[in-house]
């Protein structure tokens, strides 16, 4: 009888591998055979999963965002500016600085591809869609300043976290430094905001 393989797990394993991989060897430099060999398979094995490196890179980005995606998804929706605070601290932990970090190290040289353009700008715009949304019962009941348009204040605090996020990854700070930056954009954010 054929052994039942979880198509899931499986492509779980492989992009464990591949992300070991792309991490020991930089990703340019990976081949699909070292992944297959990372993760204990044949490489016609890993063909059938993934075509190509640029689809495991494809399949490492999604997963990242997923990730982040459910974080924040977790996080009860604000009824006031305070808890909007609180959940953009709860999704800007410092123990997620070096994931940042060798995000940027493994996969941003294949970030020129259009399709990994794509996946991140995606991620973006939804998280502004989602800040949006947030915003629009805060603006209603004054807890944010009413000139905002809710989805222009949602698209620049995207954009300025994303900035604070990479710029405290990629110049290696420490958690301490990490964390008394962020709260201090965030504490200039939130003074923003309630104008």
């Amino acid at each position: 009888m054929p052994k039942i393989v979880d198509r899931e797990e499986m492509q779980g394993r492989i992009l464990d591998a591949a992300m070991a991989c792309f991490l020991e060897q930089g990703y340019h430099a990976a081949r699909m055979q070292d992944v297959a060999r990372q993760a204990g398979m044949a490489k016609g094995t890993l063909y059938l999963y993934f075509q190509s490196k640029e689809a495991l890179l494809l399949a490492l980005l999604r997963r990242y965002f997923d990730d982040i995606r459910a974080r924040i998804r977790m996080i009860p929706s604000p009824q006031t500016l305070d808890q909007f605070m609180m959940g953009l601290r709860l999704t800007m932990p410092a123990d997620r600085l070096a994931a940042t970090r060798l995000f940027f190290d493994v996969l941003g040289p294949g970030f020129q591809d259009p399709r990994a353009a794509e996946i991140i700008g995606g991620f973006f715009a939804w998280l502004a869609d989602h800040y949006a949304a947030q915003f629009e019962p805060l603006i209603e009941s004054g807890e944010i300043r009413d000139d905002l348009s809710a989805q222009s204040a949602a698209q620049a605090v995207t954009a300025m976290l994303d900035g604070l996020v990479i710029h405290l990854a990629i110049f290696g700070v420490d958690q301490g430094v990490f964390e008394i930056r962020r709260d201090a954009a965030l504490s200039l954010l939130e003074v923003g905001l309630k104008g």
